[in-house]
Parts: structure tokens; C-alpha cells; sequence
């Protein structure tokens, strides 16, 4: 069987999220025997060459590159970008083309499978088709709507753009359009929480069935790697790790733990080097004692080892959240936002959901008692949901689909 990935970006030169379960999936289903190739677009700028191909892992690789006007800011279908991908998937011909992100490509995609007789597989690692901003994180004073209703999404895109509220809504128009098409061409819909199902079926808005299929732990963790408890009179290390950016809820961070007992630990980069900047003034001005460890690869020691409550205060409306998954393998409590499915991670045992507003208060109750922490620790299962059961599933729906 032959399946061909499309999405936004892949490593080597982009690590986010999406980016890591597209490898993964990818290193788990050739080991299942499936042959598999990756469409992907590029950060990098068009400079006179189309597209660049490679090997990565095994799987072959084409990146395609954009020119200015082919991202969202100009509009939702990219002709040039859907012809060549036509052009790879013809010389592909997979069995099965699966597409984790519009963002890069646009919309189209559903057409040209039909065009190719190839059942199309949707999976929404984020909530781009629900959301214009991709994050479902409001500007211009409005609540994101629990539904397809865009009154609220026009006010909140032309805070950037501040152009005539009639344009916008055009625009959005022609959008939903173009994303319900996408859907109505799929064969299959996958989500990886109950919560980004919820954001499909009523925002987009999409009536058919959609597969839940958690990422789960992208990679074994030795037993070896897990964090022992903090010792007798040793300095208790608090932190988060991943992307650090305000979107994230690091200020929140640093502001509960002024006072407290413990270490700030941050890992990953600093987007924006200004926001790096006030976050270390910040620590500064309230004595909180900071080590802030840059970029981390998957073969370097894992940030989660230093850490004996790990914090992710995310305002994002998350749609899985990996961190999660790495600091209890790593046999670290955490403390999460409800912000989107982050609320499910309840239901898993050594995680406190709060809402954010009392995240200082959580904080300094678990910061204060070894017990309580110790509790936590000791409610982390023993095991964890795996990539390689998303594999698994995803081929058995590859399978049903082929056999139709």
C-alpha cells in the first residue's frame, strides 16, 4: 500500500507538533509495510525553483515552494501549488493521499483526489479549517463562536486587517465554502481529541462521522529517563518546555511562581527575542531564579529529566498538546490549562486541570507539599497511549477505504 502525507511543513526544517507525528506515523506505518511519501510546503521564500526533493528516514519528501501571494492573507486556493501537487501525486499514484494541514497547499485537495480516483483522508491537527487565525484566540474584544456563525470571526480577523468588514465577510464566505468542499470530498476524518472532533463537527460545520484518534507518545521512554522525586532539601524545578511564546501562557507562568520555593525551569525558543527579554526581566524584578535551556532535538537529553512538575498553561484552544504526553513518561506531574482539549487530560491520571486565572493558587499548594506532588506522581499510569496505536488505527481505516 502507498500513502501519500500532505501537509504544511516536515523535519528537518520545521519541528513543530504536526511535525513530529507526521515522522512518526510515517516510521511506524513502513514498519507495517506501507510504503509512504510526504507533499509538504516550505517557510523558505520561492526563489526561481518549484519544488525540492529528498529522503528523509525512508520516506521520500518533496517540498513544495510558495510565492508571496500563495498564503492565507491573499486567499484559499492556490492553483500553481494544487498543479504541482497533481504533478507528485500522479507520479506517486498512492493508494491513499492523507492530508494533515490545508495550510500550506490551500484548498483543492478534495477535487484533484476525485480527479485521481484516490480516497481522500482529512486529519485536523489544528483547527486552521475552523478558525481563520488558526488558534481560535480572539482580538478585537469578540468570544470565538461555538458554531459556524462568523459575525464575531469578522470582527476579529479585520483587527488585523482593518479593511471594510463587507470584504471580510466575502472573504469568509468563500472560505467556508472552500473548506466544506474539502470535507464533503473526504473519505475519512480523523481528530486526535473528542475536543478537536467537537470544533469540526459544529464550526466547520461537518455532519459525517469523525475518528478520534489520540497521537499518544511519539517515543519510547527507558525507564532509565524518568525523573526520580525531588530530593530532601533540594530546590524543587518547576518549568514548561516546547515553543515559548506568549500565546503559551509563559507570562502566566512566571507570574505564579513569584515567591514560591522552586527553580524556574523554561525550555525551547524564544519567537520573539522581545518577549524573551521581558520574561527574563520579569523573573528579575520578582527573584525568581530562572535557567532557561535553548532548542532541543530529539537526540538531545529531554527537558522533562530536569523538571519535577512540569506546567503547561497554554491559552490556546489546544487540539491534543504532545508536551503532555513527554513530561509523564517522563513519570512528571503536570498542571495544564483547560484551554480546548487540554480539559480532557483530566480524565488521565497525574494531571490538574485549572483554569488559568488559578494557576498561582495551584501552584503554590503543590509547591509547598511534597505529598501532594508525590501524590500526583504516583497516579501517572504506568502506561501511555502510543503512536504506535494512532498507526495501527489509521492503517486499518486505510485498508477499509482501499477494499471500498
Amino acid at each position: 500500500m502507498k500513502v501519500c502525507f500532505v501537509g504544511s511543513n516536515y523535519p528537518p526544517e520545521a519541528y513543530g507538533g504536526t511535525e513530529q507525528v507526521l515522522r512518526a506515523l510515517a516510521a511506524h506505518l513502513r514498519g507495517h509495510g506501507v510504503d509512504t511519501a510526504v507533499v509538504a510546503t516550505s517557510d523558505r521564500p520561492h526563489e526561481g525553483v518549484d519544488r525540492h526533493d529528498e529522503v528523509l528516514d525512508g520516506t521520500p519528501v518533496t517540498r513544495l515552494y510558495r510565492h508571496r501571494d500563495e498564503y492565507d492573507r491573499h486567499g484559499f486556493v492556490r492553483p500553481r501549488l494544487l498543479a504541482r501537487l497533481g504533478e507528485r501525486l500522479r507520479e506517486l499514484s498512492p493508494d491513499v493521499v492523507h492530508v494533515h494541514s490545508f495550510a500550506g497547499v490551500g484548498t483543492g485537495v478534495g477535487a484533484l483526489c476525485r480527479e485521481l480516483g484516490v480516497p481522500l483522508v482529512i486529519s485536523c491537527h489544528d483547527l486552521w479549517t475552523t478558525c481563520a487565525r488558526a488558534f481560535r484566540i480572539p482580538a478585537g474584544g469578540v468570544s470565538c463562536p461555538p458554531d459556524a456563525d462568523r459575525t464575531a470571526c469578522i470582527t476579529c480577523v479585520n483587527d488585523a486587517l482593518q479593511t471594510d468588514p463587507a470584504v471580510v465577510a466575502a472573504a469568509f464566505r468563500d472560505r467556508d465554502a472552500a473548506v466544506s468542499a474539502e470535507f464533503a470530498a473526504a473519505a475519512a476524518v480523523t481528530t486526535p481529541s473528542a475536543t478537536a472532533a467537537r470544533f469540526v463537527r459544529d464550526c466547520v460545520p461537518h455532519a459525517g462521522p469523525i475518528d478520534v484518534i489520540p497521537h499518544g507518545l511519539l517515543r519510547a521512554v527507558p525507564a532509565t529517563e524518568r525523573t526520580p522525586p525531588p530530593a530532601d532539601g533540594g530546590p524543587l524545578r518547576v518549568g514548561t518546555f516546547g515553543g515559548l511564546v506568549e500565546q503559551k501562557g509563559v507570562r502566566e507562568l512566571v507570574q505564579a511562581v513569584a515567591g514560591l520555593p522552586c527553580e524556574l525551569h523554561l525550555s525551547g525558543p524564544f519567537h520573539v527575542a522581545a518577549f524573551g527579554d521581558e520574561i527574563r526581566a520579569l523573573c528579575a524584578r520578582q527573584g525568581t531564579t530562572l535557567v532557561h535551556r535553548g532548542r532541543y532535538g530529539a537526540d538531545d537529553r529531554h527537558p522533562a529529566r530536569d523538571l519535577h512538575l512540569a506546567v503547561f498553561p497554554s491559552k490556546c484552544q489546544e487540539t491534543y498538546c504532545l508536551v503532555v504526553d513527554e513530561a509523564l513518561a517522563h513519570g512528571v506531574p503536570t498542571v495544564v490549562s483547560d484551554a480546548g482539549a487540554l480539559a480532557e487530560r483530566g480524565r488521565t491520571g497525574g494531571v490538574v486541570v485549572t483554569p488559568l486565572v488559578d494557576l498561582a493558587v495551584v501552584l503554590r499548594r503543590l509547591v509547598t507539599s511534597r505529598d501532594r506532588l508525590a501524590a500526583l506522581r504516583q497516579a501517572i499510569p504506568a502506561e501511555l497511549p502510543t503512536i504506535a496505536v494512532s498507526a495501527r488505527r489509521h492503517l486499518e481505516l486505510y485498508r477499509r477505504l482501499v477494499s471500498a
